[in-house]
């Protein structure tokens, strides 16, 4: 869940994982504060934060929550304020504690977690010689692509030269994933060139704004790398014209998530034949990779309007893009003025009225880079056993749940409950860390040369997920960076693997207590854990088998039966307004709304078994029973609060719904929760039986 503030290409790649929210989502913030004098209200679950002066049959949001509502305020260097990036902001402090340790602990063993931690802090907070340096990292880079020529060589090796170097290109870029109809090989998997605006970004009206500042960012960055102020306003033209020219010809978000449209099995010369334009074999080897023989093309016209691209324009416009692509993929990473002009423009986009402390975008990064040592350190400091030990029971719980609905579903046939039973069995949970870490020992982090850190462990990371082309699919476990490390926020359901890792980061408040009330955690955590589960049984991973593989398992009557329930959810979540003009998409969050859903359904019927084995949990606590907490608590998690910029860039690029919309919107379903709080025709609040969904 971290979030780079850094102005980032974004590779386009498969969906194989759902993750509980958004990469970015979970952005650090400060904790809620106010300026009223009252005090600050706790972080998760708390009776504090109900309004009772608001009628919860009326509008349950400000019931559950109001008092925070009135209370908080999004952080001068945030974008948005809620439960995850409260949680955030805490984790951060931690971690920033841990790395100023290691980097002030002296000498370390050479590729220990502690050295590598704390060096790639004393290099990153160098500004002095950053600034002494700078444009000298980036010389050779740009030096190679002044000599290249246009030929299919050429350009294939600056291609890789990004890729390497960059983690991406704006021409061509590849990973190894699992095979999605062979979840036991990696497969190579050719994707479009990375952008540096959202594709929406590129074309809508909403969005001229941004689009005006970012020209006027480019010809800033090329007015400081030297070129005349003529110069850079017609190349910051020009690259605007390009990049708008390729997001146009990519995938739309909804497509890229179909693996009918995706999965684009071939031969690596039919692939090739696609871009003659561009040498897809010098591509590979320049990063170090053999052209397998077989190769996934994950969008086919992408690579065809590249070909298009590299023929109708001038090969000195194509350079410059390049050329632009290598300075503002790493100007954070440089001295002045090139880094003040990165974060600038960062800060505007995002609409905030700081930008974020210098700590703050270090501690991320090396979150991001070096996401198994710095997690070692957190595990080792800050998280108990026997917090895993609860959760993993809790897990057990909630599947049997599942299971048990399961075999009780009305509308399943026999043949598609089997199938799902056996998927469900098979799921494999884990909760807070992996058993083995990643070997991080041979990457050589300094103390005195962060770009080469960066650039070291950027390749790194890459080498070690491109090697397993071709090799049987190992079970890397809580290591993808920002998603599922055991210091993200978040928890992720991988549909190749059909496993779930649950993160050590976000087994606190808001989202679990030790100790705490069972009704507050099971509806907290236990709807993450059901979340999760649920899926595995959406729109997407109900594609996917027992073994991860892209396989139809569903009769169709089923299949109907399930687009029936999901479509009800469509048309509910595509009523919302989230801005004044600015509509819910319910398609493209269908699958996540549907995993909402279920993570409540699921906690709460869980919760019911726990209560018959504890029947003193059900004592009513201020006023409020054990089903009113549940729900309550899920709301109170989900409270949120965006800044405009957030919220049209969250509607544009977000499958998950806005967390103010989570709040409230999947309860609506469950009849229990009418029934805690005696809603009836009229309310707000109401909605019709026969309106209602019950999915899983």
């Amino acid at each position: 869940m971290s979030s780079s503030h850094a102005l980032r290409p974004r590779p386009l790649g498969l969906v194989v994982m759902a993750a509980l929210a958004t990469a970015g989502l979970s952005a650090p913030a400060h904790a809620t504060t106010n300026t009223t004098g009252t005090p600050e209200l706790p972080v998760g679950f708390s009776t504090a934060k109900i309004d009772r002066s608001v009628d919860p049959r009326q509008d349950f949001y400000r019931f559950a929550a109001g008092k925070w509502l009135d209370q908080a305020e999004i952080p001068a260097s945030d974008a948005d304020l809620g439960g995850f990036s409260m949680l955030g902001h805490r984790l951060d402090a931690r971690l920033l504690a841990l790395i100023q340790q290691a980097a002030a602990g002296g000498e370390a063993a050479k590729g220990t977690a502690r050295q590598q931690v704390g060096d790639y802090f004393r290099a990153a907070m160098d500004d002095a010689r950053r600034d002494a340096l700078g444009l000298e990292p980036l010389k050779a880079d740009l030096a190679a692509l002044a000599e290249a020529k246009a030929t299919p060589a050429d350009l294939g090796r600056l291609a890789g030269l990004l890729v390497d170097g960059y983690s991406s290109s704006p021409l061509v870029n590849a990973i190894a994933m699992p095979d999605a109809k062979d979840s036991s090989t990696y497969r190579l998997v050719l994707l479009p060139g990375s952008q540096l605006l959202e594709q929406d970004e590129y074309a809508l009206p909403e969005h001229q704004g941004l689009r005006d500042r970012y020209r006027a960012y480019i010809g800033a960055m090329f007015r400081a790398v030297g070129d005349t102020p003529e110069a850079a306003a017609a190349h910051a033209d020009r690259i605007l014209a390009i990049e708008s020219r390729n997001a146009a010809a990519i995938m739309s978000l909804m497509d890229m998530r179909d693996p009918a449209k995706t999965y684009n099995v071939m031969t690596f010369d039919e692939a090739q034949a696609f871009v003659p334009a561009l040498d897809l074999r010098v591509f590979l080897s320049t990063v170090g990779i053999e052209a397998p023989e077989r190769v996934q093309v994950l969008d086919v016209n992408a690579l065809k309007d590249l070909q298009g691209l590299l023929t109708d324009v001038p090969a000195d416009d194509i350079k410059l893009l390049l050329r632009w692509f290598i300075v503002a993929s790493r100007a954070s990473e440089l001295g002045q003025p090139y880094r003040g002009l990165e974060s600038e423009f960062s800060r505007e986009r995002r609409g905030l009225a700081t930008a974020p402390e210098a700590e703050r975008i270090v501690t991320q990064q090396i979150a991001m880079q070096l996401y198994h040592p710095l997690s070692q350190l957190y595990v080792e400091a800050h998280f108990p056993e026997s917090t895993r030990r609860e959760i993993t029971e809790m897990v057990g719980h909630i599947k049997e749940e599942f299971a048990s609905r399961l075999r009780a579903n009305a509308w399943l046939d026999d043949d598609t409950r089997t199938a799902a039973l056996e998927k469900l069995a098979k799921i494999d949970i884990q909760v807070g860390y992996p058993a083995t870490w990643v070997d991080f020992t041979p990457l050589d982090i300094r103390p005195d040369d962060h770009f080469g850190n960066v650039q070291r462990a950027t390749r790194f990371a890459y080498l070690r997920e491109m090697s397993r082309v071709g090799q049987s699919v190992l079970s890397d476990r809580f290591a993808v960076a920002g998603k599922t490390t055991p210091i993200a926020v978040n928890s992720a359901y991988n549909f190749t693997t059909n496993t779930i890792d649950i993160t050590a980061a976000i087994l606190e408040a808001p989202f679990f207590t030790v100790g705490g009330d069972p009704a507050a955690n099971y509806c907290s955590i236990g709807g993450v854990i059901g979340h999760e589960i649920t899926h595995g049984f959406d729109s997407l991973g109900r594609q996917y088998d027992a073994k991860g593989n892209l396989r139809n398992w569903w009769t169709a009557q089923a299949d109907a039966q399930f687009k029936q329930r999901t479509d009800v959810l469509v048309d509910q979540y595509s009523h919302y307004e989230i801005l004044p003009g600015l509509m819910h998409n319910g398609a493209m969050t269908v699958t996540e709304n549907t995993a909402d859903l279920g993570g409540i359904t699921l906690a709460h019927a869980a919760l019911q078994r726990h209560l018959a084995r504890h029947p003193e949990a059900k004592a009513a606590v201020e006023g409020l029973s054990a089903d009113q907490r549940c729900f309550v608590a899920w709301t109170q998690t989900w409270a949120y609060k965006g800044r405009p910029e957030r919220l049209r860039y969250l509607v544009s690029v977000d499958v998950h719904a806005i967390a103010s919309v989570r709040a409230v919107a999947p309860l609506l379903h469950l009849d229990a929760f009418h029934a805690a709080f005696g809603t009836r025709p009229g309310d707000a609040m109401w909605r019709a039986p026969e309106k209602r969904v019950v999915i899983w």
